[in-house]
């Protein structure tokens, strides 16, 4: 359920939504491709790129070890998606080994690449951030400076009723956003 912009807004952000219904279809192969070449085209503080991506598909050792890391109220509907995305942040540039506090945002603007991406190929995502970091970073071994930021499950949408009840009565809920006037200002706060 769509609700009126305030504005003229881009269809593809409109569109966009977490659900957590998703179909038993699979992802095709080049579509996932598709999604992290969104991510490619991501800005970053000089051209960094401090992005990674590990990704396993349903039926995957990898999906079902990404899922034991998920809190509870994530792995009731996550371990359902047939893709599941662990995004990743280096912490450091790799020309200088200085600090990149800017890591965060960038990783976070080529998940946001990604989540568009999905939408222009019949895709949804649903980014988490109900996982357990230190479990995450064993199973994927990762390494110092490397930390995973959200996982996304994405795949086609799938029926609301093959949700628990609480989660089928959110996922059907009429979306909300804040109106613009409540988060800018012309004036020092």
């Amino acid at each position: 359920m769509n609700i009126p912009a305030e504005e003229p807004v881009i269809s593809l952000i409109k569109e966009r939504r977490s659900i957590r219904a998703f179909s038993n279809k699979e992802v095709e192969p080049e579509k996932i491709t598709e999604l992290f070449e969104a991510a490619r085209w991501a800005p970053s503080a000089m051209n960094e790129q401090p992005w990674m991506y590990v990704y396993a598909g349903k039926g995957q050792q990898l999906h079902s070890d990404i899922v034991e890391t998920l809190f509870p109220g994530n792995q009731s509907w996550a371990g359902k998606a047939p893709l599941l995305i662990v995004s990743i942040m280096r912490d450091t540039f790799i020309n200088n080994g200085n600090p990149n506090n800017s890591a965060l945002h960038d990783t976070g603007m080529a998940n946001y690449a990604i989540s568009l991406g999905a939408v222009s190929l019949g895709l949804h995502t649903h980014m988490m951030g109900g996982f357990h970091q230190e479990a995450l970073k064993q199973k994927l071994n990762l390494s110092e400076g490397l930390h995973p930021v959200v996982v996304m499950a994405v795949g086609y949408a799938g029926s609301p009723d093959d949700l628990p009840e609480g989660l089928k009565h959110r996922e059907l809920a009429a979306r909300t956003r804040k109106p613009v006037s409540a988060f800018t200002f012309n004036q020092i706060l």
